[in-house]
């Protein structure tokens, strides 16, 4: 396993040789796709879609109303124009899956780690980072990233061009509540010390503490 801290050489060093020593303790393992953590991971999803539902539906008409464009007819809306919502937003949603992935690989390379892609059938991608070890706080804004980021990025665009508002009310609702996982993780990440490490899993993540200063001491006993 690989030690990744591209702007603390030294210290990244000094965790390398530790954990090359075996100085490192496994803290904990998480699985969000399995059955302890299954249930509340789908809640939520569910209470973030809703999130998402209400607070892009009230940015877009702030982003209508702003731009004194006509929004959401009160009159009836015919089969056509809702098949044509419905397509229009489905297909916003999609694009925004390989960014969201990209976003996760863009933060692992900017820490100095070598993220790989994949997809799951029907339409999971994934981005995951094998055998690498990153500092707590950085792997933190690797989940971070791609929620933050595109939520912000879509209601730019709603206010930039508030003819897409309408379609980007339920693909924003749905990217967020497609980053339940990411979300979940991060709490649960927060009730470790930011002095640990993380290695990333396919179903989750690994806590893993390093010893640096017990090398210190081993290599010192061996001199004397």
């Amino acid at each position: 396993m690989r030690v990744i801290d591209r702007f603390h050489p030294q210290r990244r060093h000094e965790l390398q040789a530790a954990l090359d020593a075996g100085l490192a303790l496994l803290r904990g393992e998480v699985s969000l796709l399995e059955p302890p953590l299954l249930y509340p991971l789908t809640l939520l999803s569910l209470l973030l879609l809703l999130i998402g539902l209400i607070g892009f539906s009230a940015l877009a008409l702030l982003a209508l109303a702003w731009r004194a464009l006509p929004g959401w007819s009160t009159g009836s809306i015919d089969g056509l124009q809702l098949l044509i919502w419905i397509g229009i937003s489905s297909a916003i949603y999609l694009a925004l899956l390989p960014l969201h992935e990209l976003l996760h690989g863009l933060v692992f390379r900017f820490w100095g780690g070598e993220p790989y892609y994949g997809l799951r059938l029907p339409v999971a991608l994934y981005c995951g980072a094998r055998n690498q070890l990153f500092r707590r706080n950085h792997y933190l804004l690797v989940g971070l990233a791609p929620c933050l980021v595109l939520s912000l990025l879509l209601a730019l665009l709603m206010f930039c061009w508030p003819m897409t508002a309408p379609y980007l009310v339920l693909a924003g609702a749905g990217h967020l509540s497609g980053c339940a996982g990411d979300l979940l993780a991060i709490f649960l990440l927060l009730r470790y010390p930011s002095h640990l490490c993380v290695e990333d899993t396919e179903l989750g993540f690994r806590i893993w503490e390093i010893f640096p200063h017990q090398l210190d001491l081993s290599t010192t006993a061996r001199t004397n």
